[in-house]
């Protein structure tokens, strides 16, 4: 017995939570075995627009944040006013910074251009284990 059937030998969609009864709404049916799935597939625009609107609300959360922070060590007086704005990094800093950047850079840019092949391979056959 597979788990597309059950003891009485009737079809299971794999596709249908069975605690809720809702069909899970996915593109990817199987083991990756030549082709890069296609995960947002069905995803609505609306959804996508959402979650960069939300991404965007956590890095300004994330700016208010550092920002309250910079004040209250200014505040202190454990740095200067200005002094984030301010700061010069060392040639061999600004060397290193600007690599990082660049890295950062194009692994997040690259997500736009990379093809769908997979980047490891999975025998076919695997699909007699699930």
């Amino acid at each position: 017995m597979n788990e597309m059937t059950t003891s009485h030998d009737t079809a299971v969609d794999p596709l249908v939570d069975p605690a809720t009864g809702k069909r899970f709404n996915a593109a990817l049916q199987g083991p990756v075995t030549n082709r890069e799935p296609d995960f947002l597939h069905k995803l609505s625009i609306d959804n996508a627009v959402g979650a960069i609107v939300a991404l965007t609300a956590e890095v300004w959360m994330l700016r208010e944040r550092l920002a309250a922070l910079e004040a209250e060590l200014e505040s202190r007086k454990v740095l200067p006013v200005g002094a984030v704005e301010n700061h010069q990094d060392s040639a061999t800093a600004a060397e290193v910074r600007a690599a990082e950047l660049a890295t950062y850079t194009e692994r997040v840019m690259s997500e736009l251009t990379r093809n769908r092949e997979p980047v490891s391979k999975i025998d076919p056959a695997v699909r007699k284990f699930l």
